[in-house]
């Protein structure tokens, strides 16, 4: 994730903002996005204090006769605690009159035209109906209801009447309603007693106490909706709790949450990134400037209606500029967009074509062909995953030699520009700024000399792209890009070990790490079952057969790789994982675990789960019921497979391309695994298929 701000430079950070996006679409289902407002959304709305700052200030107001410098430094690593000394000092009523002294009442036409409230209001007018609000002004209320039309209703609701909410009702409101839950308060206007706001350690006891309602709710929020967090430190302890028992209690089906944090550009946001995403399934949106975060919420927006999606008849440069914008190949939008077949034609296929009239001349548009190069960076990985193990390595290696041929029409001066090793070497640093595609592009493009061409015969063209990584990794030092350059070799060149897995993470290169650790755990499972040819009356033997400590380690190896993989944002590796781990424990247990992964799926897709991942949880439902069935002939097992697994699943996506990428490219793969399931998944597709018409 090095570059800075990381949401808008980074394919990481582009892939979550696509992914708010997608739990923020209204469509074949209710959008499930709900914001965390925090004190740093009042502070952009009117300049209102943050936490440590609006102790201070209830000190100066309430007039506390004792030395406050302190205070300050103190509230910054005890802010509760800090508050509860306050309301001690000041007493009851010096303590109130403090807080509404330090934020007073501010008419909301000013902070209605700011960048961030009108970016709120359009996910809000887009279908987000729950707003939970950790802060004690009017000021997002006044906001909303300034700026969305006045047929929509902006419905406050208080902690103090939680009691009188179904949760359900309270979680999804009406349509053209929002609900603003303010959880910890209001100010009470001056003259009136009023619940106290939940700011002092008291009051947080209070509100956390067994009969009320708080818990239960923070509880629902992070089981079942998909958190983006909006000025909010997440310094908030119960807020933590909360999320960190939701991944507890969830560890599969338990959606990914995120909130826009300020970026350092250093190594420390890779970690705290870690931090955040390991302990509570809350991956930041990092920025460099707080005017970011609106520029943020208005991507977010965009990419939820659609409104800049290509057709496969764009512009190669619209096309390329979109696959971009969404992130990389692990984005759902991405994949679902490949797959789609709006004229007949998938658009995948069409792309290609494309690329290849482009290509057909002697000589090609510099900008032309960086959009060529741009967009193979993305569908080389879609390929690999859809087209069946015949066809799949000559369109890539033909794809990627057409474009990288064209280098050599290029006059020198233009091959120097596009090609600037001091631009290369700073691309990947963590403080890289520049926006601009071409030298991430560029190295993502000639890693496919490795990645593409492999093993496979080449000729002067791949070694010239070989040459310029070489030369990266020779010149660069310590430089990420340098380290990438040099591990690109070893990356696609079996067999892993677990000395180029500590390589890629010196080099930060997250999604080959949950590669590397992927593949490591396929080989050793695949060890393992060459060792046992036979079982028990004569059938192959499963891996549930195998010793109780032999499938505990490796259930433990396999879910180490899922969590690894959810961490760095790895859908297909964390899908692999779970579906390698449930052979390995009891059937009826795999048959929850993978269920939690395929609900997971179609929730997080807005009913468009990615079939590579869809169809390996359902091989691996197809083994944990087969496995039950040992001595039932497949023939009889398939009808009854599909009326399981549609009960279990429900819709499952399935067409013409699907079920021959299921045969010829899941099914090849998985049997490896699991040879029976494998072969039964071809029946399931086919039958499927057939029953719909």
């Amino acid at each position: 994730m090095p570059g800075t701000p990381a949401w808008l430079v980074t394919p990481h950070g582009r892939r979550s903002v696509s992914e708010v996006a997608t739990a923020a679409e209204v469509g074949a289902q209710a959008a499930r996005l709900v914001l965390l407002i925090g004190a740093g959304v009042d502070q952009s709305l009117n300049n209102r204090p943050g936490w440590t700052a609006l102790l201070s200030d209830v000190a100066k107001a309430g007039d506390a006769h004792v030395d406050r410098s302190r205070l300050k430094s103190v509230s910054s690593q005890w802010p509760m605690e800090s508050a509860e000394a306050l309301r001690i000092t000041l007493g009851p009523v010096g303590y109130i009159d403090g807080i509404r002294k330090a934020i007073p009442a501010i008419p909301g036409e000013a902070a209605a035209a700011t960048a961030l409230a009108k970016a709120i209001t359009r996910l809000v007018a887009g279908g987000v109906g729950l707003i939970i609000s950790l802060n004690y002004t009017d000021d997002l209320i006044d906001v909303l209801r300034s700026n969305l039309p006045s047929d929509f209703g902006v419905r406050v609701i208080e902690r103090t009447e939680l009691s009188a909410w179904p949760l359900g009702q309270l979680f999804q409101p009406p349509q053209k309603q929002v609900n603003v839950l303010r959880l910890h308060g209001a100010i009470p206007f001056d003259g009136v007693v009023g619940e106290p706001v939940v700011l002092s350690r008291s009051t947080y006891d209070a509100a956390l106490s067994s009969d009320s309602p708080y818990r239960a709710i923070l509880a629902r929020l992070f089981e079942d909706h998909v958190v983006l967090s909006i000025g909010v430190s997440w310094n908030d302890v119960a807020l933590r709790d909360a999320a960190a028992t939701a991944r507890r209690k969830l560890p599969i089906a338990r959606p990914m949450h995120y909130a826009t944090l300020p970026q350092t550009g250093t190594t420390r946001d890779w970690w705290e990134q870690r931090a955040l995403t390991a302990s509570y399934g809350v991956r930041p949106l990092y920025y460099t400037q707080h005017t970011e975060v609106s520029q943020i919420l208005d991507s977010i927006a965009d990419l939820a209606v659609g409104r800049r999606t290509p057709t496969a008849a764009s512009p190669l440069e619209e096309i390329a500029s979109w696959l971009e914008e969404v992130g990389d190949y692990e984005s759902r939008q991405q994949s679902s967009w490949f797959a789609q077949m709006p004229e007949g034609t998938p658009n995948w296929q069409a792309t290609v074509s494309s690329i290849r009239r482009a290509c057909r001349g002697r000589t090609i548009d510099p900008e032309l062909w960086l959009a060529c190069a741009r967009i193979e960076s993305h569908l080389r990985h879609f390929l690999w995953f859809w087209l069946p193990i015949s066809e799949r390595s000559e369109t890539r290696r033909s794809l990627w030699t057409d474009i990288a041929r064209h280098w050599s029409s290029f006059a020198p001066s233009t091959q120097s520009e596009l090609w600037n090793s001091d631009e290369l070497q700073a691309a990947l640093s963590w403080r890289s700024k520049s926006i601009a595609p071409t030298s991430r592009a560029l190295l993502q493009f000639a890693i496919g000399a490795h990645e593409v061409m492999n093993r496979a015969p080449y000729g002067p063209v791949v070694e010239d792209w070989r040459n310029r990584l070489s030369d990266l990794g020779r010149t660069g030092g310590s430089s990420i890009t340098a380290k990438r350059a040099r591990l690109a070799k070893q990356v696609w060149a079996p067999p892993a070990s677990p000395k180029l897995l500590a390589q890629v993470q010196r080099a930060y290169w997250e999604g080959i790490e949950a590669k590397v650790a992927l593949d490591l755990v396929e080989i050793r499972i695949k060890n393992e079952t060459a060792a046992r040819s036979t079982g028990d009356q004569g059938r192959p033997p499963t891996m549930r057969d195998w010793p109780n400590s032999l499938r505990a380690d490796l259930f433990g190896q396999c879910d180490h790789v899922r969590e690894l993989a959810r961490v760095v944002g790895s859908t297909r590796r964390e899908v692999g994982a779970i579906v390698l781990a449930s052979f390995f424990i009891p059937a009826d247990q795999a048959e929850g675990y993978l269920i939690a992964a395929y609900r997971r799926m179609t929730e997080m897709s807005a009913g468009r789960p990615e079939p590579t991942a869809t169809w390996a949880v359902i091989i691996g439902l197809i083994a944990a019921y087969s496995d039950q069935a040992p001595g039932v002939d497949d023939g009889r097992l398939v009808p009854v497979l599909c009326e399981w697994l549609q009960d279990k699943c429900g819709r499952i996506p399935l067409d013409e391309p699907i079920a021959q990428a299921v045969e010829q490219v899941y099914a090849v793969f998985w049997k490896k695994f699991h040879r029976r399931a494998a072969g039964l998944a071809i029946g399931v597709a086919r039958s499927l298929l057939a029953s719909a018409g």
